[in-house]
């Protein structure tokens, strides 16, 4: 059977669906997630070295990497009618698939990123590249226009999977705001088309990832408002406590700044330019694991740890990762007070702005973990990252990130943590209004956030800062949240 790589909401994806369905073919589909740049991963890369979306197999040995390129195959392997085998016909379907991919889709595709790509990602269309475009988008209409007057479809009174093809650089031509008033017959062709089963029963994923109207959707672009606590630097030491102390009653304990502020949706910005760590101190990663015993913890460390030192070499191009602790979160544990002093891998979300680490405890723990050989260790570039997995969908309490972006180092200083036996440090931020905050609503189990919470190269992100937070938005009955943290230390 015929296997598809692709997400269903992107133009040529939605055609491939389109027009198999269209010509009855039978195939698998295995969703490649765009918004969270599965394309650009390994495993992907090894199917399609281009990273993009659809891609086709038929059997171990055959790939297929264009969307009209899949089409031909499969109308070949149905012996569809939609594909004529009489080679005058064929020809002139062949010559409006070429069309499409060379002129009609770029110009196509100026007024989707203008009109709905930017309006996603909240910034303007800039209406002077639109200006620019629109004489050759409508003169490449006017051919349309003009074939359409003469027969009922491109390629004759039939239709075939050249009109399918046509159809899909225009499957938001509204949103898109293309002036089909001005082709009168190419408007009524593309109602025709609306009105297939085929383009009806694919429509849906696109409007739902591109045109969303539900805020708890994954892919609703925008932004939701929430309460964040910073924390107010003071003529004193911030610190936090991990077990009942007199010295505990005076202090001055972080959280105390609590702002309103506009967190964005990062999928629809990740699809077009992926988060780095480098660069804003977090990216999100597929995951795919098989592993479910988290309840047991020895297991964690033994059966779990080690595939998460494969994924961060394989994502970060590290030599070497050392996973020394790991954390379960849910709203369950909300109530555990802050010094009980067991069972300290589960905790709840984290409330509170926050990083892990500061620029004097990252190379600490590093000598705390590995002795004698911290020092040649240190020598060389190292870096944190907290790999956050959910265990579900997450619905409620999700995760965002202050992009590196827009803070500065001077907006973070030291929270002191005081445990029975040690003290730690953990960087906590002041507010400022020019922080940037993402987060990616509705992750599923299959995907991570990969968080930079220390850096020794100080020409990259060095620390995000992060926090759970109340999302507004989630379903009454949102499913409680649960997720676990690995921590990881790795050397360059």
């Amino acid at each position: 059977m015929l296997e598809v790589y692709l997400d269903p909401c992107t133009v040529n994806s939605r055609k491939v669906l389109a027009g198999l369905d269209l010509m009855g073919v039978e195939y698998k589909m295995v969703h490649i997630n765009f918004f969270t740049g599965e394309h650009k991963s390994p495993d992907y890369l090894k199917i399609n070295p281009n990273g993009t979306v659809p891609s086709a197999s038929d059997g171990p040995d055959f790939k297929i990497t264009e969307s009209n390129a899949i089409l031909q195959y499969a109308a070949d392997l149905k012996g569809s009618i939609h594909y004529p085998k009489d080679l005058k016909a064929r020809a002139d379907v062949n010559k409006w698939l070429l069309w499409e991919a060379s002129v009609w889709f770029p110009s196509c595709y100026v007024y989707l990123v203008e009109f709905v790509v930017k309006p996603l990602l909240g910034s303007e269309p800039d209406q002077s590249i639109i200006d620019a475009q629109a004489p050759k988008w409508n003169q490449l209409a006017s051919v349309l226009d003009t074939q359409l007057a003469k027969t009922k479809y491109l390629a004759g009174n039939d239709t075939t999977i050249a009109d399918i093809a046509v159809a899909a650089p225009m499957h938001l031509h509204k949103a898109q705001r293309l002036p089909l008033d001005q082709h009168q017959n190419l408007k009524g062709w593309l109602a025709d088309i609306e009105k297939m089963p085929s383009w009806q029963k694919t429509q849906d994923a696109v409007d739902k990832a591109l045109l969303p109207t539900d805020t708890s959707v994954n892919t609703n672009p925008g932004e939701v408002h929430a309460k964040f606590n910073y924390t107010k630097e003071v003529d004193k030491l911030t610190e936090i406590y991990f077990y009942e102390s007199e010295a505990a009653k005076d202090t001055h304990e972080p959280g105390d700044n609590p702002r309103e502020m506009a967190v964005n949706d990062g999928w629809d910005r990740n699809r077009s330019a992926p988060f780095t760590t480098d660069q804003h101190g977090f990216s999100i990663q597929p995951f795919k694991t098989q592993y479910n015993k988290w309840e047991d913890e020895a297991n964690v460390r033994e059966a779990f740890y080690p595939e998460i030192v494969d994924f961060v070499k394989k994502t970060t191009g590290v030599r070497r990762v050392l996973v020394f602790d790991h954390t379960i979160r849910t709203k369950a544990n909300a109530a555990k007070p802050i010094t009980q002093e067991t069972d300290t891998t589960k905790r709840a979300p984290v409330m509170l702005v926050h990083c892990d680490y500061t620029a004097e405890s990252g190379p600490l723990r590093v000598e705390q973990l590995l002795g004698a050989e911290a020092r040649d260790l240190l020598s060389r570039r190292v870096a944190f990252f907290n790999v956050w997995k959910p265990l579900g969908r997450v619905e409620e309490r999700p995760l965002a990130m202050c992009d590196w972006t827009s803070a500065h180092a001077e907006d973070f200083f030291k929270l002191h943590l005081r445990y029975r036996d040690r003290n730690g440090e953990n960087n906590v931020m002041r507010y400022s209004p020019k922080h940037k905050w993402w987060y990616f609503p509705r992750m599923e189990a299959d995907q991570v956030i990969l968080l930079k919470t220390y850096e020794s190269r100080p020409d990259v992100a060095r620390f995000v800062g992060h926090t759970a937070f109340e999302d507004a938005t989630s379903p009454a009955e949102a499913k409680m949240r649960e997720s676990v943290e690995i921590r990881t230390i790795a050397f360059f």
